[in-house]
């Protein structure tokens, strides 16, 4: 399994592009701002960009989720309580990001926690994981996990936007992230990646947990 990572340099976030070795067809994890390194990426790999899966719907992973549906056909997936929150985005939220106007995809797809996905040749499974927002998910593709920001290397999700819930997160680590093997590695919404034996031994925020 292919990944390729890309950094919005607005706001740190990560992107990820998955796909099979000798596949041509591919998924991408957030989209941020940096579309067009992208969308420059699919044409020199000749890839196929056959589905966005969004982590949780605020702005800075979901900003350039839009703009890549319109440049290469691909579905757009968020939990459906995701859905909702981003019909209702306070501009509040916007402005504090720096953002004026938020594209919102058409046509998204609902995800619901425990889904399997079957998508460029790919097995996802879709795990509710809230805390940082209510409707926030992670994807677990073989031994990788795509978690937006739940964990981060040495850190955790911010609960204080609304919909943040700090007791809801340690749960989402606990149910969801703890009980996979060690040496799952975890690529997050921001920073670098990590493991689950990592973070269980050296995260100050989970110890105990």
């Amino acid at each position: 399994m292919n990944i390729e990572t890309f950094t919005d340099l607005s706001f740190g976030t990560n992107c990820y592009l998955v796909w099979n070795e000798g596949s041509h067809d591919s998924v991408l994890i957030d989209a941020g701002l940096g579309t067009q390194a992208i969308i420059e990426f699919l044409k020199s790999q000749e890839l196929k960009l056959e589905a966005i899966l969004i982590t949780h719907a605020h702005p800075d992973h979901i900003a350039g989720a839009a703009d890549l549906a319109d440049a290469t056909g691909a579905d757009v997936y968020l939990h459906e309580i995701e859905i909702q929150a981003l019909e209702m985005m306070p501009q509040a939220m916007l402005a504090m990001l720096g953002i004026e106007d938020l594209r919102k995809p058409t046509g998204m797809k609902p995800l619901s926690g425990g889904q399997t996905l079957e998508l460029a040749g790919l097995e996802i499974k879709v795990l509710h994981t809230p805390g940082h927002s209510p409707g926030s998910v992670s994807f677990l593709i073989d031994d990788a996990l795509f978690d937006g920001d739940l964990v981060f290397r040495g850190s955790i999700g911010r609960t204080d936007f609304p919909g943040g819930d700090f007791e809801a997160l340690m749960n989402s680590v606990r149910e969801h992230v703890f009980v996979l093997e060690p040496e799952t590695r975890i690529y997050p919404g921001h920073m670098g990646s990590t493991t689950v034996g990592l973070e269980r031994r050296t995260n100050p925020f989970l110890a105990g947990q």
